[in-house]
């Protein structure tokens, strides 16, 4: 195992007997030491292990397993060989129903500590394929003396993990990283293209090279040819602002995916976000409809909407839907998105949702409506902002999406003082292998 470079206030040292009794928010084991809280990262509640400490600060101490003194039932060999270095897929030495039951009692855990709620329902987890889950993934590039290096950065480092292999990928995509180590050294301009996205969408593969300098016409023409000969689209982007199509093999430029139950189409760009397990996603969408229990009368409101990849489902089953967003593109997607899809229902807004919306233009055609319901789907962040200055007017039926079970809590905590229950509360198995937590918790007004 390569070692971990420790912080400046760490006795770097070898601790035996560790009993890991807890789970940290983001999936390290918990353990105790000298007084202290210990994290312990590849550590399993339940083990006694060997740790090596990474870093000793006046509260607590983080460290990693090199040895396994007493295994859980729930550990297994990871799969992957670029697992000791590669910072991408950090639990693949947890069971996966391991990983869900942890990933739950997480939540729980955070909800308990810092909120003192209790959902008075919880669902079944919304479960991934433990590999080939991953429909986008991006690529760092490095030229060093002409040696080039190709894959994802190291745990706890800028360090790039060469990678020949990648399990988590789809696996239409597992042969790109490859293929791509076999094309760029053919470039005139090679070392220009410092990054590479791929995507697998319903209208096919695709690929996105990020570039410092403009690529010369021979290489232009390199990269059509190899893109003509996989059939996938080829993006260019020079800057945050300008992508460009090099190929495509269909009349449209731009990737699409679907929701098939409920015969939804989404257009998107290579730089929208979206999600990066298709399957949990519309397992998502459609767990969300059933926990809203949408009537054809409902007026909803939909923050941080993105694409409308909530919008328009609830479009489908309620009166009107506003879906309100920060990022004008996303906004002028979800736009393009409901005519695509004939539904004329639903209208879309820009604004900051983070900042102050009361007295701010942008806000006066939405934010005063009475809604039915709401959905909040926010970043890592929260939505703490919106759900005070909502205060009195965020209607009885509310689900929240979370990607970070602390500021769910935070926020679980705000709603619980202004009269919302929490109702239910399921995970979902959006990221397989790794510490991050989705969950979908619906509160009710009491």
């Amino acid at each position: 195992m390569r070692s971990q470079k420790a912080s400046p206030g760490a006795r770097r040292r070898v601790v035996g007997e560790v009993l890991v009794h807890g789970l940290s928010h983001d999936g390290r084991g918990i353990a105790r030491l000298q007084g202290k809280t210990l994290f312990v990262e590849g550590g399993l509640p339940g083990e006694q292990v060997s740790v090596l400490l990474t870093e000793d600060r006046r509260r607590y101490s983080s460290g990693r397993v090199i040895d396994v003194e007493s295994a859980s039932d729930e550990r297994v060999p990871p799969p992957c060989r670029h697992f000791k270095v590669c910072g991408g897929c950090s639990l693949q030495y947890w069971s996966h129903e391991g990983q869900l039951q942890g990933k739950q009692s997480i939540v729980l855990d955070q909800l308990q500590r810092f909120s003192s709620l209790t959902p008075a329902e919880i669902a079944e987890p919304l479960a991934s394929q433990p590999y080939g889950y991953r429909y986008r993934a991006r690529l760092s590039i490095l030229w060093k003396k002409g040696r080039l290096s190709l894959g994802f950065r190291e745990k706890q480092s800028q360090q790039i993990v060469d990678i020949r292999e990648c399990p988590v990928l789809a696996e239409p995509l597992q042969p790109l990283p490859e293929q791509l180590r076999v094309l760029l050294p053919e470039l005139k301009q090679r070392e220009s293209i410092s990054h590479a996205e791929l995507f697998l969408a319903d209208s096919g593969r695709a690929v996105l090279l990020r570039h410092i300098r403009a690529l010369p016409p021979a290489d232009l023409n390199r990269l059509e040819a190899f893109a003509r000969e996989q059939q996938l689209y080829l993006y260019l982007m020079g800057d945050e602002k300008h992508i460009s199509c090099l190929y495509s093999p269909l009349d449209d430029p731009w990737l699409y995916y679907r929701i098939p139950e409920l015969d939804l189409r989404f257009q998107f760009r290579p730089t929208d976000f979206t999600q990066v397990n298709w399957p949990i996603n519309c397992q998502m969408v459609t767990q969300a409809l059933d926990w809203l229990d949408l009537k054809p009368q409902d007026q909803v409101l939909d923050l941080f909407c993105g694409l409308g990849n909530f919008s328009l489902a609830m479009a489908r089953k309620a009166a009107s839907v506003i879906g309100v967003e920060g990022s004008a593109g996303a906004v002028e997607r979800a736009a393009f998105n409901a005519d695509l899809n004939g539904l004329t229902n639903s209208q879309f807004y820009q604004a900051d949702l983070s900042a102050l919306i009361k007295g701010d233009k942008s806000g006066e055609d939405w934010l005063h409506h009475n809604y039915d319901a709401m959905l909040l789907d926010p970043p890592r962040t929260g939505a703490i902002e919106i759900i005070e200055q909502m205060e009195g007017h965020i209607p009885e039926r509310l689900l929240y999406i979370s990607c970070n079970p602390a500021t769910l809590a935070r926020d679980a905590g705000a709603l619980a003082q202004q009269g919302f229950e929490l109702v239910r509360l399921g995970v979902m198995d959006m990221f397989p292998q790794t510490g991050h937590v989705e969950s979908m918790a619906l509160f009710k007004k009491s």
